[in-house]
């Protein structure tokens, strides 16, 4: 079968996996929970690959950046890549072209990743880094991309990918990174106590509940019935979600009344905000330029104008006018693509 066609970008994370063409007229998105089905990876690639060709030509080639390397699946992160990278080889076998982003913007094949894997791993935030410092050349700007899992909040700079970090741990001391997103962040990793009609009260130190939960509870995240990458692996609906919170205080549900639940979804709400609020003021007091906007992309981007002061946001989709809707929350995965079609139109005319 001959690669024509779209480039097919995929951003493997470790709860999630994410596909997009270079035009962001195709996204989709699949819970994929790493911990526990890495080796139906490969087997998840390739239905993935045959759903798209369903309805679309065979890719031109397959763009690969990845987070789920950090599974605790995996032995280490250098054992993540080469696994991530291999399984990727296995499910698009057929497709000739594949290729990996590497952190500082080259790219290698899946067959390099045990000597390559530092620069693979955790490479999904510079690859949208990358590509929003071509789109905005001028001035300067802060990505930040507020996902299920994490926060990135990236510094661009004259056309340049401007952070100061390199890898996880770095970002993580620099506030360029935040192990909190709107879904798989512990409430007990943010909180440790709420006030309930009025009484302070200490919460269980206790996966009971998530993020996910309260922006269930506050209506900000749809209801999803089918989705049960929970808590309590029951469905993403409101009354799950109360259940889960009236957990978090040790209570039954059924006395847990609708007004605390909302208390309680309040000030967890309060708590996620002022996380990624800190993170934002340590990273912009080291700009020394003024900054022109905002890019606020990720299924949380609805939080940015909380902590970023009334700065001009701009979203992802607005800087790719007639793509589909749903392109911020496939962000990453759409910027691989992109980025792979430049590296190889620019190799083609070479």
């Amino acid at each position: 079968m001959a690669d024509t066609g779209a480039i097919l970008g995929f951003d493997i994370g470790g709860a999630n996996i994410k596909v997009a063409t270079s035009d962001g007229h195709y996204v989709h998105s699949v819970p994929f929970p790493m911990w526990r089905s890495q080796n139906q990876l490969g087997t998840q690639i390739s239905s993935l690959i045959a759903e798209f060709r369903k309805a679309h030509e065979n890719p031109r080639a397959l763009a690969l950046t990845m987070t789920g390397e950090l599974a605790d699946s995996f032995n280490s992160k250098r054992d993540g890549v080469i696994s991530i990278c291999n399984a990727v080889t296995e499910g698009a076998a057929d497709i000739e072209t594949i290729l990996c982003y590497e952190t500082g913007g080259r790219w290698c094949r899946t067959d390099e990743a045990d000597n390559r894997w530092a620069k693979l791993a955790a490479s999904n935030w510079h690859a949208m880094a990358h590509h929003c410092s071509q789109l905005l050349s001028k001035g300067t700007h802060i990505l930040i991309d507020v996902g299920t899992t994490t926060t990135d909040i990236l510094p661009l700079a004259e056309g340049e990918v401007a952070t100061k970090g390199i890898d996880d741990t770095t970002r993580l001391q620099r506030g360029e990174l935040v192990y909190c997103g709107v879904e798989r962040a512990s409430l007990s990793s943010i909180v440790s106590s709420l006030i309930i009609d009025g009484t302070p009260t200490p919460i269980a130190r206790e996966r009971f509940a998530t993020t996910l939960d309260t922006f269930l509870i506050t209506g900000e995240i749809p209801e999803r019935p089918d989705y049960i990458e929970t808590a309590d692996s029951k469905p993403a609906t409101r009354l799950a979600a109360h259940r889960r919170l009236a957990r978090l205080i040790c209570q039954c549900p059924q006395l847990l009344s609708d007004q605390q639940a909302q208390q309680m979804a309040q000030q967890t709400r309060k708590a996620i905000v002022q996380l990624l609020s800190s993170a934002y003021q340590q990273v912009t007091s080291q700009v020394s330029s003024p900054i022109d906007s905002i890019i606020a992309i990720g299924q949380g981007d609805f939080l940015v104008p909380d902590f970023t002061g009334g700065l001009p946001i701009q979203h992802l989709r607005d800087l790719h006018p007639g793509s589909s809707q749903n392109l911020a929350r496939i962000g990453p995965a759409f910027a691989v693509a992109v980025v792979l079609e430049q590296h190889l139109n620019q190799a083609s005319s070479a």
